[in-house]
């Protein structure tokens, strides 16, 4: 039977309720061959822009819109697979004849081919990408208009330098078809010359260091020399300084392991526990010439021997406590303690062993898939290769103090004491002991100040318990933004990525700065990084294509041992792409013979933008989710938070026993009797629908699991690792509804009583593949399977039925029952009748307006448009208030490209352009065509005093806001205060820039945009500046257009006999585990508000972003796109109703409310209820869920916001201002003294 047919959705949204604007462009110009004929040219840039989206979602499925025409509404659903074996020909006969029926909702933008004289789409699309290809007489423009929050503009960039070069290619093969009829897709998948040429660039800055011929141990005894009396080792047992280290090991070796004939190339097993004599045992080895491998006596003895029957040990040495354990694994051994080492002479002079860089150091051992350890060699070049530039980045130099930690069945803990001794640094050894039950104490008693730990481990320190740690490596694992807060300023703080098989580690990131891209693993210092198809090492992935990571570099191991099949699987030679990316066939790194590569598993993509690495997951955690790939690892993560479990939570895709459709699970191991799958229980359902309703805030609705199952413990193999199969396997026993259980409330089975709910039982077996018996009405859509994309699906089989609902109502009605009962036919009907009543609402006040025109400074030929304000900004315009923002410059600035820039950016915007008049008893805004922006720039001052930038421009601001303006005058202004006339420095006092706006003319989020375009336009990208279809016009008449019966009848019914309270002042509120935190900040108000007046009716405002109309780049234009809309909150006076109800209520509320949030408080006051047009909010809760940090940087030059200053006019409503972290709700009051006096403040406080 034929695979399914399964597309990745290409590109992925921020979040399924995001609605995409495209608004960045960028392209590239393609020549055409005289010979290549019109009729197939559609077909060649079909199949290459496939290729090229098959070789960016690493998913040979290929679905995309395809339009031939200049109408968008002729766009065609288009889907191939693309089979890399397969001709060039037999692939272009394909999508010559493949017109597909599936469904819109697989693909996620359009390929247009057009002719240069027709007209196509030109100022932004409602898709997220949109590729234009334009034929013109000599060739091809290949643009592509996208949402760069959906794409990277650097990635956008590759993706299109690849479309040119998979063309080329096709186009060259098809000229030479009848000598080349072979050509595979295969052969022309593959890296650009753009692609390449970055690369080189990156991989030269990289500065990968050559092979050395450096002997381990010669770099150790270097340090015994120089700093004889230094310490080299301080551990529970004793210390020893470099110069006593160095006569131990001497005398171990020349006394003990020479005589027994270890030498170059022979093992020497160490079976010993954490002690100062392992790191003499250590030595000693490498000074008689052989190689170790640490047996760690905590894993089985049959273990161990398979260990020894691969590395062959000629001998052992063992700690007195690990004697039986050298007994059974029948090797000749010595015991190595401070008794028998005191016994042992001296050696009189040192013998030379014949050592060469090529000989082995040491072997590890990692876990393999047959089930028996896998055995890898190091040698000294490898080791001593890059480790310079290790120990330089990891700030390991001699006055290190390094804690041993990791324990000796990983290879760490050899580089974790061989690479301090050869900086002179000192070990810190403590006991296994004090590892198991106080390792701060151990961190404390030893005196480390450089540790390398895993996340999990970290977990269980303070750092006000290890006050002398100053650096810290992470290693292992991912972390936690909340972890790394803890630890931000407290260490100097790096993330440390590595492979085993690559001595000492790779790549190290700093993880330093507050909201740093904690999967980002930096750039390399060990290796050359190379980025591959995880299908076929020898294709080249484009940059910023997903790929498995090789590395390359005098760093690799030279193999396993006695496993040539795994040597063939991982280390491989010479791919095929090595040509295109070097001029000459050599080694880079010094050495001769085939170039090797380590394939490291690792799923990564590099950062278009500086050519580090985003590490994305491993091959074999990654599953196949209706057409999505997802790595596990993610969804884990963000389980970890909602769980306190011991064992973290893991995730698998399950195919239940009675369905063939696979499905998210989540197993939460939370203790018990030993069994695997607990039984549901009340409490664990509780606890999972708040942690998915946390995903479904965190994570796309294809990354959300569809069931968590509560486990006793988490199955293991024998050598402890997770035994992620059985899981697998035991889940896949249960029914869809048996996993469900453990997350749905257990509600009895209500079959379909009424044509529309068999409509829509009918509908939901459709889509999600489910027998219509299985379906109950008192079902929710999401518990049975469902997501965005099937939702969306739903939608459109009960329109094509003449049921009108939405994805909004899929999303907020908790039962298929309640589904059933919505119906948006009367609604729809309404809104359209209501807008070609009001094409446009606003043109008879702009034609009054520009008939009764005042005297200067405006003629009509002047003005742009003409529109009223709305609620929230007319308060602010009539008042004129003035806000201004300082910006710290960093980076060498230009002023009067500086001017020009400001000029475009206020030109861009048509609200910057905007200024405010009073006309008829409202406010209207009136746009001009032209303003010329205010700029002028403050000289530094001479000397260095204490007058830097930023006390210059905050005075100039403070005098600013005194300064008289007229009504009809343009507001913005721009003012450059520079600090010193060179160049502003990262760790020097910056320059500022001054912006000042009218609080009428922008809200929160125009910051980023703001300062982003400015910048754009200030380093020459005009045409990267946000564009959006719509401005703030569109959006005043979009509020208009809303203004419904609809809307008029949701604020009656839901504000019927409603009365205001009076306000009251509220603390810092505790984050819970709910699903709305908005919504939990209501409720307290709520709570609050009814305990001061003793009312339970209340009725408060809420302040809302109203950026949710389907209006192109709603989300970038510029405006203030805020509201205050009343929340009704019913307490019980006797406190029979819990606050669950209440915040049920609330959410409730303002979901439904969404589509009405743009009528004013006034409106609603006046039509809907008896308070009158003049009453007041009384209190507002203002819930800011926004970044507030806002910084940008182009070109060489970074703004980044430093303050603001603001008049606040005296306040008659209380506002309730919502601060959300990871940790806490923080919450400010703002009001006036007249209406609440400190006294009731504090007594309300006391009371909370």
């Amino acid at each position: 039977m034929e695979e399914a047919f399964e597309p990745a959705v290409f590109p992925a949204l921020p979040h399924d309720a995001y609605q995409p604007a495209a608004t960045e462009r960028i392209g590239v110009e393609v020549g055409l061959d005289g010979s290549t004929q019109r009729s197939v040219l559609a077909s060649f840039l079909t199949l290459s822009w496939a290729i090229v989206l098959a070789t960016y979602t690493d998913v040979n499925d290929v679905a995309f819109g395809l339009l031939q025409s200049p109408s968008l509404l002729d766009v065609q659903s288009f889907a191939v697979r693309i089979d890399p074996q397969q001709t060039v020909e037999a692939a272009l006969s394909k999508v010559g004849a493949t017109r597909t029926t599936v469904g819109a909702s697989r693909w996620n933008h359009v390929l247009i081919v057009r002719e240069q004289c027709s007209t196509g789409q030109e100022d932004g699309s409602s898709y997220p990408l949109q590729v234009d290809c334009v034929v013109g007489e000599k060739g091809v423009r290949l643009q592509a208009l996208f949402d760069s929050n959906c794409i990277a503009p650097e990635t956008m960039q590759m993706m299109l330098f690849e479309f040119r070069h998979v063309y080329g290619l096709i186009q060259q093969q098809q000229q030479q078809q009848q000598q080349h009829p072979e050509t595979v897709l295969r052969d022309i998948q593959g890296i650009s010359p753009e692609g390449a040429e970055q690369l080189k660039r990156w991989n030269a800055a990289a500065r990968v260091p050559r092979e050395s011929s450096h002997l381990a141990h010669h770099l150790i005894e270097k340090q015994c020399r120089q700093r004889p009396s230094s310490p080299a080792v301080c551990a529970w047992d004793g210390n020893l300084t470099y110069e006593e280290l160095d006569v131990q090991a001497s005398k171990l070796a020349a006394r003990v392991l020479l005589p027994a004939g270890v030498g170059p190339d022979r093992f020497v097993g160490l079976v010993m526990e954490k002690s100062m004599w392992t790191t003499v045992a250590m030595l000693s080895v490498m000074k008689a010439g052989g190689g170790f491998v640490l047996l760690d006596a905590s894993q089985p003895v049959a273990r161990l021997s398979l260990i020894c029957g691969k590395t062959r040990p000629q001998f052992l040495l063992a700690s007195a406590k690990h004697v039986p354990i050298a007994e059974a694994l029948n090797v000749p051994f010595q015991v190595v303690s401070r008794e028998i080492m005191d016994s042992i002479e001296p050696a009189l002079r040192p013998r030379e062993i014949p050592v060469q860089p090529h000989n082995i150091l040491y072997a590890g051992f990692t876990s393999g898939s047959t089930g028996e350890p896998k055995g890898f060699v190091m040698d000294h070049s490898a080791f001593s290769s890059g480790l310079d530039a290790y120990c330089q980045q990891c700030n390991l130099d001699a006055q290190s103090r390094v804690l041993q930690f990791a324990s000796y069945a990983f290879v760490v803990s050899l580089t974790d004491q061989m690479a301090p001794l050869t900086r002179g640094a000192c070990v810190c050894v403590p006991s296994e002991e004090q590892l198991q039950n106080n390792l701060a104490g151990a961190i404390q008693g030893l005196n480390a100040n450089w540790a390398k730990l895993t996340p999990s481990v970290l977990r269980l320190i303070e750092p006000s318990e290890v006050s002398g740690l100053e650096t810290l490596i992470l290693v292992g694992e991912g972390i936690t933004a909340s972890e790394l807060a803890r630890w931000q300023g407290r260490v100097q703080l790096y993330s440390l990525y590595g492979q085993s098989e690559n001595a000492k580690g790779t790549m190290l990131s700093s993880r330093m700065e507050p909201n740093c891209d904690t999967v980002n693993i930096g750039r390399p210092f060990a290796a050359t990084p190379w980025i591959v198809s995880s299908q076929d090492h020898n294709v080249l992935v484009p940059v910023g294509a997903e790929g498995e990571l090789l590395l390359e570099g005098p760093c690799l191991s030279r193999g396993y041992l006695e496993n040539e099949e795994q040597n063939r699987i991982t280390f491989v030679q010479d791919p095929t792409w090595l040509k295109q990316v070097h001029h000459h066939h050599h080694h880079p790194h010094g050495y001769q013979g085939p170039r090797r590569f380590l394939k490291t598993g690792d799923l990564v993509r590099y950062d278009p933008k500086d050519g580090t690495i985003r590490l994305l997951g491993r091959k074999g955690t990654r599953v196949k989710i209706r057409g999505q790939r997802i790595e596990l690892a993610e969804i884990e993560h963000h389980l970890r938070g909602p769980f306190a479990s011991r064992e973290p939570p893991v995730v698998e895709a399950v195919t239940p026993s009675d369905d063939t459709n696979p499905m998210l699970v989540g197993f939460v191991p939370v203790g018990g009797d030993g069994s695997l799958f607990l039984a549901p229980n009340g409490p664990f359902r509780q606890q999972a629908q708040q942690a998915i309703s946390q995903l479904r805030h965190a994570l796309p609705s294809f990354m959300v699991p569809a069931a968590l199952v509560c486990l006793g413990a988490l199955p293991r193999t024998p050598t402890g690792k997770l035994h992620r199969r059985k899981l697998r396997e035991e889940a896949s026993r249960l029914t869809r509804e048996e996993l469900a259980a453990y997350t749905s409330d257990e509600v009895a089975h209500i079959d379909p009583a009424t044509e529309r709910e068999i409509l829509l039982q009918r509908g939901c077996s459709e889509v999600l593949g489910l027998p219509p018996g299985r379906i109950g009405m008192q079902a929710n859509f999401f518990d049975l399977g469902g997501n965005s994309l099937t939702a969306r699906q739903l939608v459109t089989r009960a329109r094509q039925s003449g049921w009108i609902i939405t994805i909004a109502d899929v999303f907020q009605q908790p039962s298929l029952a309640a589904l059933s009962q919505c119906d948006r036919y009367s609604e729809e009907a309404e809104d359209q009748n209501h807008r070609v009543r009001n094409p446009d609402p606003f043109e008879a006040i702009r034609t009054e307006f520009l008939g009764q025109l005042p005297a200067p400074p405006w003629t009509a030929a002047q003005i742009e448009d003409v529109f009223p304000t709305i609620e929230g900004q007319s308060t602010f315009a009539a008042a004129h208030e003035l806000d201004y923002f300082l910006f710290a410059v960093t980076g060498a600035v230009r002023p009067t490209q500086l001017h020009r820039a400001c000029q475009t950016l206020v030109q861009h915007h048509t609200i910057l352009r905007s200024v405010f008049t009073p006309f008829q008893g409202t406010i209207l805004q009136v746009v001009l065509r032209q303003v010329a922006v205010e700029f002028t720039v403050e000289p530094p001052k001479d000397g260095h005093g204490q007058d830097d930038a930023v006390s210059r421009a905050q005075r100039f601001c403070a005098m600013d806001l005194k300064r008289p303006y007229r009504a009809d005058e343009p507001r913005v202004m721009f003012k450059l205060i520079i600090q010193d006339a060179a160049p502003a420095a990262a760790s020097g006092p910056p320059s500022v820039l001054v912006m000042r706006l009218l609080h009428a003319q922008y809200d929160a989020l125009c910051l980023t945009t703001i300062t982003s375009d400015l910048l754009a336009a200030y380093t020459g990208r005009e045409d990267h500046l946000i564009r959006t279809e719509s401005d703030f016009s569109s959006y005043v008449r979009q509020c208009f257009w809303h203004r419904t019966p609809a809307a008029l009848a949701f604020w009656r019914d839901l504000l019927r006999d409603s009365a205001q309270p009076t306000p009251a002042p509220l603390a810092e509120l505790p984050v819970g585990g709910g699903p709305n935190e908005e919504g939990e900040a209501s409720a307290a108000w709520a709570l609050v508000l009814a305990q001061e007046t003793r009312c339970s009716d209340l009725v408060f405002g809420q302040f809302v972003n109203c950026r949710s109309f389907d209006l192109p780049g709603i989300d970038r234009l510029l405006g203030p796109c805020f509201n205050i809309i009343p929340t009704r909150a019913r307490v019980h006076p006797h406190g029979l109703r819990t606050a669950r109800d209440l915040l049920r209520e609330i959410q409730l509320q303002h979901s439904r409310s969404v589509d009405f949030a743009t009528m004013g408080w006034k409106d609603i006051a006046a039509s809907c209820t008896q308070w009158g047009g003049s009453a007041q909010q009384g209190s507002v809760v203002m819930y800011q869920n926004f970044q507030r940090e806002v910084e940008s940087e182009q070109g060489g030059l970074r703004l980044r916001k430093i303050g603001q200053m603001f008049k606040i006019p005296p306040l008659k409503t209380l506002y309730v201002i919502v601060f959300p972290s990871e940790t806490s709700l923080s919450v400010t009051l703002e009001a006036s003294n007249a209406i609440l006096r400190e006294k009731e403040a504090e007594s309300t406080l006391d009371s909370l």
